[in-house]
């Protein structure tokens, strides 16, 4: 007597592969999406390459220095999305999807939240710069990424 659960697969993967279960052959097809992701609209500050990236910089600027305040006995639970839907709630924009008019008003808004963590404090009070400028960044890092 056969099981009515029973299945057998007929060639190396399951990608075009067969399936019998029980009496049926069912054949299965995976495909990969050939859609592209969508490009950030022109205007705002994920379609400006330079401007993207120092943003993502300074983001991970703020998460490396929230990390560290561990060490100075901040105890609160840290969610690295938290600075995201903050900048979402006060520009009314996803963070990437914000106007390029407003690029300088969302780097003084994160150069404000990194001076503002415990290591950026103390950092500020030995005379210590807690990021790079935007021009400084441009020139450091775009100009090796044409050169290389």
């Amino acid at each position: 007597m056969k099981t009515k659960n029973e299945f057998n697969v007929s060639g190396g993967s399951l990608a075009g592969a067969n399936i019998h279960v029980g009496d049926r052959v069912t054949t299965v097809r995976v495909s990969k999406s050939s859609k592209r992701p969508a490009s950030y609209p022109e205007g705002c500050i994920g379609a400006n390459l330079a401007k993207r990236n120092y943003v993502k910089y300074l983001v991970e600027r703020y998460n490396q220095y929230r990390e560290a305040d561990a060490r100075f006995g901040r105890t609160d639970r840290f969610h690295y999305s938290v600075l995201f839907k903050n900048i979402e709630s006060k520009f009314k924009a996803p963070t990437y999807f914000i106007p390029e008019t407003r690029f300088g008003e969302l780097v003084d808004f994160l150069h404000h939240r990194i001076d503002n963590t415990i290591l950026g404090r103390v950092n500020g009070k030995r005379g210590i710069t807690n990021y790079e400028s935007f021009d400084e960044y441009v020139m450091q890092h775009m100009e090796t990424a044409v050169n290389a």
